[in-house]
This record gives C-alpha cells, sequence and structure tokens, in this order.
C-alpha cells in the first residue's frame, strides 16, 4: 500500500491574500451599512458586489462579534443593522466657556452628561475623567474619547490653527491627540466640532446615503464639514470646509482672521444682532430673531433673508467646487426653514452654473443636539471597524448635565 504524500501547506504569502481580501471583504460590507442603513442580505451583495455566499459568511461573522443584528421586516425578508459592541465611549466638545462631555453607555443604554467650567486642554481631561467614572466605567476601559474643538485643526502639527489661537491663546501649539492620549492612557481622535457635525448627520441625518455630502453650521459662528465616501474630507492642511471665511464683501467688516467681509461677519450670531439692533431693533440671542421672522416681524425677517442670500452666494462658489448632492445647514441659522432656505437656493441659483445648482439638494439639518459630539462617537466606532445603523433616542436627546 502506497502512502500519498501529504498536500503542501498553504504559502504564508498566500495565507496573507486570503486575509487581506476578507478583510477587505469585511470593510466593504461595513461601509455600505454605515452609508445605506440597514438593508437585506441581497441588496447588500448588489451594492458591494461581493458573492452572496461571501455576505452571508461576513454578515454570521459580525453578528458572532456583536457588531450586527438580524432585524425582521416582514414575512419575507429581514434586514442587517450594524449595532454597537462597545461597552462605553465617550465625547467631549470645548465650548467658548466650558467643556461638555457625555458618556455613552451601550449595554446599560443611558447617556451620562458633566460639565466642566473653563475651555483650557486641561479642562478636557478632567471632563473625560469626571464621566467615565459618572458611568461607572474605568477610563481605561472605555473604547475610545473623541474631542471637538471649535477651531480647525493644523494636519501637520496637530494644533489649533495658528490664526485662531489669540482666541484660544492656552491652545497654542499643543498637539492635541497626543497630549489627551498621553493624559488620558486611551486612544482620542480630535478633530473641529463641525467636522465631527458632519460626520454625525452623514450617519444618522439627511446626509445619509449620500456620497457627497456638505454640511454647514451657522450659529455663534460659521463653519462647513464635508464628507466624502464616508469619510471626513480635510484637505492637505486640515482645513478645507472653512467656510466662514469666505470673503464675500472685500471692503466689509475686519473679521478675527484678518480679511475682511467674511461669511462669519454677514451671517453669525453676532453679527446679526448687530444688523437688527442698526435698524433700532432689538434681540438677545439668533433663536429669539428666527422666532420674530416667524411672528411677522418684518426686521428679523429682513435679517434671516439677507442671511440666507449671502450663504447662497458663499455655497454657490463651494458647489461649483465640490458639487455636492446634498447640502445641510444645521446650527440655530438652520431651524428657520423656508425663511432662510428660499433666498438662500434662489441666489445660489442665480450664482451657480446651471448644471451645478439643479443637482444640488438643501435640507435642513436632522440633528440638533449635540451634533459634534455624536459625530465624535461615529468616529470612534468607524476606527473599531463598527457602527451603529439607528441612533438611539437616549444618545441624542437633550438633557441637563449630571455634574
Amino acid at each position: 500500500m502506497t502512502t500519498r504524500p501529504a498536500a503542501p501547506a498553504p504559502a504564508a504569502s498566500t495565507q496573507r491574500r486570503t486575509s487581506s481580501s476578507r478583510s477587505a471583504n469585511v470593510a466593504r460590507v461595513l461601509d455600505s451599512l454605515r452609508a445605506e442603513g440597514p438593508t437585506s442580505q441581497a441588496t447588500l451583495a448588489r451594492r458591494t458586489g461581493l458573492a452572496p455566499a461571501t455576505v452571508n459568511s461576513i454578515v454570521k461573522a459580525l453578528r458572532e462579534d456583536g457588531r450586527a443584528e438580524i432585524r425582521p421586516v416582514n414575512g419575507r425578508e429581514a434586514h442587517v443593522a450594524l449595532v454597537s459592541s462597545t461597552t462605553t465611549l465617550v465625547a467631549a466638545e470645548v465650548m467658548h466657556d466650558a467643556v461638555r462631555a457625555s458618556a455613552y453607555a451601550f449595554t446599560q443604554g443611558h447617556r451620562f452628561d458633566v460639565l466642566v467650567p473653563g475651555s483650557r486642554p486641561e479642562a478636557v481631561t478632567e471632563a473625560a475623567r469626571a464621566v467615565a467614572d459618572a458611568s461607572g466605567t474605568p477610563l481605561d476601559q472605555v473604547g475610545g474619547v473623541a474631542v471637538a474643538v471649535q477651531a480647525p485643526i493644523e494636519r501637520s502639527s496637530g494644533a489649533v490653527a495658528g490664526w485662531v489661537t489669540d482666541r484660544l491663546p492656552e491652545w497654542r501649539g499643543v498637539p492635541l491627540r497626543a497630549t489627551f492620549e498621553r493624559a488620558l492612557g486611551v486612544e482620542v481622535l480630535v478633530d473641529n466640532n463641525v467636522n465631527f457635525a458632519a460626520l454625525a448627520e452623514w450617519s444618522w441625518g439627511v446626509g445619509r446615503g449620500v456620497d457627497d455630502f456638505l454640511y454647514v453650521h451657522a450659529g455663534q459662528g460659521v463653519g462647513g464639514g464635508l464628507v466624502i465616501d464616508g469619510s471626513i474630507y480635510h484637505g492637505g492642511s486640515g482645513m478645507a470646509g472653512v467656510l466662514g471665511h469666505i470673503v464675500l464683501e472685500p471692503s466689509g467688516e475686519v473679521c478675527y482672521c484678518g480679511s475682511r467681509g467674511c461669511l462669519t461677519t454677514l451671517v453669525s450670531e453676532a453679527a446679526i444682532l448687530a444688523q437688527l439692533h442698526a435698524s433700532h431693533a432689538s434681540r438677545d440671542s439668533l433663536r429669539s430673531v428666527i422666532a420674530g421672522a416667524r411672528d411677522g416681524d418684518p426686521a428679523c425677517q429682513r435679517v434671516v433673508g439677507e442671511a440666507g442670500r449671502h450663504l447662497g452666494r458663499a455655497l454657490a462658489n463651494a458647489a461649483k467646487v465640490v458639487a455636492p448632492s446634498v447640502i445641510a445647514i444645521g446650527g440655530s441659522l438652520g431651524t428657520a426653514g423656508r425663511l432662510l432656505f428660499e433666498p438662500l437656493a434662489s441666489t445660489m441659483a442665480v450664482n451657480n452654473l446651471r448644471l451645478v445648482a439643479p443637482a444640488t439638494r438643501f435640507r435642513p439639518a436632522h440633528l440638533h443636539q449635540r451634533p459634534a459630539m455624536l459625530g465624535g462617537v461615529a468616529a470612534l466606532l468607524a476606527e473599531a471597524g463598527q457602527g451603529l445603523s439607528d441612533l438611539p433616542a437616549w444618545a441624542s436627546e437633550s438633557a441637563a448635565p449630571s455634574a
């Protein structure tokens, strides 16, 4: 009897290629579910170009490690949805005079909130530690920390852009991610607050299912965030999306960036309140201006309409460059509805290329409670190879700080 020689073991390079191919296929499935939301395995196979058997195997593995679940839709179909297998994630947002932080405890189905006075970098680490303690999760066991800063971040240095450090002197030259990771001992993601808000709106708001999405925040300040194929686009310097400093009036008011007539000097809360004051009308906040406009106050309607026209001119220029499918307007100004959107859209149409304007849809943002912090959660989940198809109510509802 002859013994057949054993088959040679697969070469290490072949095993690596197989593993790499599997990882790439898993990433394609995860990316599709993040972008489009819950769907059937058959639809996943069509979108990703993978064989149904491959999709079935990947979905089974995702379910086994707690990253996905099957949801019955009707008697004949079920959808695959992403769920978080992470116990707790922490997100913090640096504001003008305080740092607010939240611990998103997925296993408990609860959000814990704290507010720490001051806006120095040390307040961020203090807030992160305090909210982790409030959640009952040791800081070294959280899935990561995201920090949203109300300033552009230089890509080369990881520090706040030099031209805004006069407003944030304690942040000058501080490499933020490295500093926070050293202080907290966990992975930290740092980005501009509007970039994170854009990612949240793409993940769970009006940007879902859109490959090229522009988010505009208009409130106390003005900024933009661009999401392309599911990722925030930062540009080479990290300054992509700085819409508030598009110059519209070269002889206009001096902006804190050093230019004149920036969009910020025309449509920020302070600018709109100053315009009202000049007309001998008085309101104490942008939300009050919008309420007055809805109630028929002619001065309030005038300044909101003019803000829409200024935004339309700025976004016409942006659309000529990136031609986004959807532009969402968030922040307080985005809640003005047709009083803002009608003059905005008509001005953009007049100032834009005919082939660009009709292809871009304007939408009011869907997420108004803590969008930057929710975007930090989305970024942490993506970094961990996870996602969340549906945003739980407890994660986005308004709540007073608990400490």
